[in-house]
C-alpha cells in the first residue's frame, strides 16, 4: 500500500468512526440537542460535518471526564437534559457551531491530543511538454502551477517540449507519442532567458522549414521520431518542440490509451498537537446563597456560561491572531494598498467610502493570484473598518439579523459584504486594519484548520472548609496554517469621526 492509499484509507476510517459516534445511543442525544439549539438560535440546520465534529468532541469530553469520574461515564441522557459531567449545552454549542472560527477556518475535530490533519495536493502524473510526472499541479501550500505548460496540460497539444540545447543535431522520440502526430502544426522554438523565438515550422511531409535567422534541417515522423540539425542560435538556447497529437488512439496490444494526460490526487497528512485553554473560578457560599435568594440566579450556572464564553473568546482570538500573523508573513498574498479615507475637496463622504470596495476587491484578487484557488470569503477587521462597512448601506452590506441582541465576548460576525465576504468585527484588533482570507469548501482545501479536541471540560464544584467553592474549566484544540497565500491585509488612514452617512 502506498502512502497516499494509506492516508485515504485512514480518512475513510475516521469518517466511518465519526458516523458511528453520531449514532451511538449515548452520544446521539447530545448531537441532536446541539442541532436543535443551533436551529433555534441561528435559524439554520447543522451540517453533517458539524454533527461529526460535535459527536467526536462530546465523546472526547466523556472520556476525559470518565478518566476522573468513571462511575458517571455514559450516564443516561435525553435531548432535553443535555447537562452531563459539568458540560452544558450552551457552552458546548459556543465552542463548536457558533465559534467565529467557523467562518474563517475549516473545522476538523481530532480524536487524540496529537493527531493528523489532511489536506489535498494534485500532481501531474504524465510527462508532457515542460511538465514532468510528479510535478505539482495544485498544491495546498503553493496553489496552482502557473507555467504555460501547466496551463495547457489538459490539451491535445504538447507545449514546448525540450529536445536539447544550442547548435547541434537533436534526435530522439517525442515524450508523448501515443498516436499520430499532426505534422502540419509542429514548430521549433528557442528559449533564451525569458524570450521565445520560432526558428522552424514543418511541412505536411514532416520536413522542417527554417525560420530566419536560424537554420533547421531534418524531419519528424507521425510516430514522433525526429532529427533536427540546428545552427545559427545562441549556444545556451534551449530548443523546444511543440506539436498536436491524437490522444485517443491505442498505443499497445492491450489497447491502452496513454495519450490522455493524467492527474494524481495526493492526500497529505500533517501532525498537529492540541493546546489547552484552562480557566477556573472561586466564589463564596454566602454570595451564592444571597444571589439565589435575592434574584433567583444560580451563580454556578451563570459562571459556567460566562467562563465558557470567555474560553470561546480566547479560542476565537487565538485562531484569528494566527491568521493575522499568516497574512503578514512572507508567504501571504500581496499586501493591499492602504486606503486614504479623506474625501477630496467637494467630494461627498458616501461616494468616498464606496471607493473602499475597490480595496476589498484588490485584496480578493491578490489572494486569487497567489493561490489560483478562490477569492476572499471573509474579512476580519477592527472597529474603524467595521464602521465604514456598516455605513455602505444595504446595497453593499447585509447585517446579521438581530445583531443588536447579540452580546458577544470578543470577535463577532456582523454581516456579509457584497453577498460574498463574511465580515467579523473584533474590538481587540487594530482599529484601522483588516485581514482578508479565503476559506476553502472543506478541510482538504483549507488555508487554516481549527481542530477541536475537548470542547469544554469542567471539574465538579468543590467547597472547602473556608466556604469557598472552586470550579475549573478546560478546552483543548489544535490549530494549523496550511497556506499563508490565502490571506492578505490592508489598512485605512485619515478616517475622521465627523464622517457620517449622507455628508
Amino acid at each position: 500500500m502506498t502512502m497516499h492509499e494509506a492516508v485515504v484509507a485512514e480518512m475513510r476510517k475516521v469518517q466511518e468512526q465519526r458516523d458511528a459516534l453520531m449514532n451511538h445511543p449515548k452520544i446521539r442525544p447530545y448531537v441532536r440537542s446541539v442541532a436543535k439549539w443551533v436551529e433555534e438560535t441561528q435559524g439554520r440546520p447543522v451540517t453533517i460535518h458539524e454533527k461529526r465534529n460535535v459527536a467526536q468532541c462530546c465523546y472526547n469530553a466523556l472520556l476525559e471526564t470518565g478518566a476522573r469520574q468513571s462511575s458517571k461515564l455514559f450516564e443516561t441522557t435525553t435531548e432535553n437534559n443535555i447537562e452531563f459531567l459539568g458540560i452544558q449545552l450552551p457552552v458546548i454549542s459556543a465552542l463548536l457551531p457558533t465559534l467565529v472560527l467557523n467562518e474563517v477556518a475549516v473545522v476538523q475535530a481530532i480524536d487524540r491530543r496529537i493527531a493528523a490533519v489532511f489536506y489535498l495536493d494534485v500532481q501531474y502524473d504524465s510527462t508532457k511538454g515542460q511538465i514532468t510526472a510528479g510535478d505539482t499541479m495544485i498544491g495546498a501550500t503553493t496553489g496552482h502551477n502557473t507555467t504555460r505548460s501547466g496551463r495547457r496540460y489538459a490539451f491535445a497539444k504538447v507545449d514546448r517540449e525540450s529536445i536539447g540545447t544550442g547548435n547541434a543535431t537533436h534526435a530522439g522520440t517525442t515524450s508523448t507519442a501515443p498516436g499520430l502526430i499532426n505534422l502540419e502544426n509542429i514548430i521549433i522554438e528557442t528559449l533564451v532567458g525569458s524570450t521565445y523565438t520560432t526558428i522552424a515550422t514543418c511541412s505536411a511531409a514532416g520536413v522542417f522549414a527554417s525560420v530566419s535567422p536560424a537554420t533547421v534541417t531534418g524531419t519528424i515522423t507521425a510516430a514522433g521520431v525526429y532529427s533536427a540539425a540546428v545552427s545559427g542560435v545562441a549556444s545556451a538556447a534551449t530548443i523546444l518542440l511543440s506539436y498536436d497529437y491524437q490522444y485517443d488512439l491505442p498505443v499497445d496490444t492491450n489497447n491502452a490509451r496513454d495519450g490522455v494526460p493524467k492527474a494524481k490526487i495526493v492526500v497529505t497528512q500533517s501532525a498537529v498537537e492540541a493546546v489547552d485553554f484552562p480557566l477556573r473560578a472561586d466564589w463564596s457560599l454566602g454570595a451564592q446563597f444571597d444571589l439565589q435568594k435575592a434574584h433567583g440566579i444560580d451563580l454556578e450556572s451563570e459562571l459556567t456560561t460566562f467562563l465558557g464564553g470567555e474560553i470561546r473568546f480566547t479560542i476565537d482570538q487565538y485562531g484569528l491572531d494566527l491568521i493575522d500573523d499568516a497574512a503578514a508573513s512572507s508567504g501571504a498574498a500581496t499586501t493591499v494598498t492602504a486606503w486614504d479615507a479623506r474625501p477630496s475637496e467637494g467630494e461627498a463622504w458616501f461616494h468616498k467610502k464606496v471607493e473602499f470596495l475597490d480595496r476589498i476587491e484588490q485584496g480578493s484578487n491578490y489572494i486569487f493570484e497567489k493561490t489560483k484557488r478562490g477569492i476572499a470569503t471573509f474579512m476580519h477587521c477592527g472597529n474603524d473598518v467595521a464602521r465604514v462597512i456598516k455605513q455602505l448601506g444595504k446595497d453593499y452590506f447585509t447585517p446579521v439579523a438581530g445583531l443588536n441582541k447579540i452580546t458577544p465576548t470578543g470577535p463577532v460576525k456582523i454581516g456579509v459584504l457584497n453577498n460574498q465576504v463574511t465580515v467579523i468585527q473584533n474590538p481587540f484588533k487594530t482599529k484601522t486594519r483588516y485581514t482578508l482570507g479565503y476559506r476553502g469548501p472543506d478541510y482538504l482545501h483549507a488555508g487554516f484548520i481549527y481542530c477541536p479536541y475537548i470542547p469544554l471540560f469542567s471539574t465538579p464544584s468543590l467547597t472547602t472548609s473556608d466556604l469557598i467553592t472552586q470550579k475549573g474549566f478546560l478546552s483543548s484544540a489544535a490549530f494549523k496554517v496550511i497556506n499563508a497565500g490565502m490571506f492578505t491585509y490592508g489598512d485605512i488612514s485619515n478616517l475622521q469621526t465627523g464622517y457620517v452617512v449622507g455628508s
